[in-house]
Order: C-alpha cells, then structure tokens, then sequence
C-alpha cells in the first residue's frame, strides 16, 4: 500500500487526514478542467473518482495513463481562462439558489 502512496504523492496528490488520527487512506488533486480528483487506497489498488466516474487499478502503468489522459494538456491559454470563468459563474449560481 505504501507504493501507491509515495505514487500519488509524486503525482502531486494531497493526502486527507482521518479524524481518529490513522493513516490517510484519500488523496486528492484539483484539476481546472476536471475538477476534483479523488484517489481511495484499497489492499491491492488504487480507487480513483474523477468526472463522476470511477475505476479501479492494481497496476501502475494502467494508472499512469489514466491520470495523464485526465490531465488536459496546456495547449490553449483562452480555453483554460474560459473554463474557469464558467466554473466560477456556476458556482455564483449555485450558492445562490435557496435550501
């Protein structure tokens, strides 16, 4: 379990600390484009939840592909600059909405 620990903590994943003081078995990343990107340690894997979906991987190559096809590559500076401007006025609409 401690590989893909020190694996997600190279891929600049941050770990979630329990509240009863144990190991963090969560870790999470925030992409501009995705959003969050949340990686749960199993006994032999690694469970990741990006974009409403989720998979299970217990090899390191199937991994590192997965997160590098979720990561937009830097190409076009005004997409990225758009995408965040619709993800703010979307979360301005949101908090607004009574509950």
């Amino acid at each position: 379990m401690s590989m893909y620990r020190k694996y997600l903590l190279k891929r600049n994943f941050w770990a979630v600390p329990r509240k009863d003081g144990r190991e963090p078995n969560c870790y999470v990343r925030h992409d501009i484009k995705v959003g969050g990107i949340y990686a749960f340690l199993q006994h032999r894997g690694v469970r990741i939840v990006a974009d409403n979906k989720e998979k299970t991987f217990n090899n390191f190559n199937d991994l590192d592909l997965y997160l590098d096809r979720l990561v937009i590559f830097k190409g076009n500076d005004n997409s990225d600059f758009l995408t965040i401007l619709n993800r703010r006025s979307t979360t301005k609409l949101l908090r607004q909405i009574p509950i």
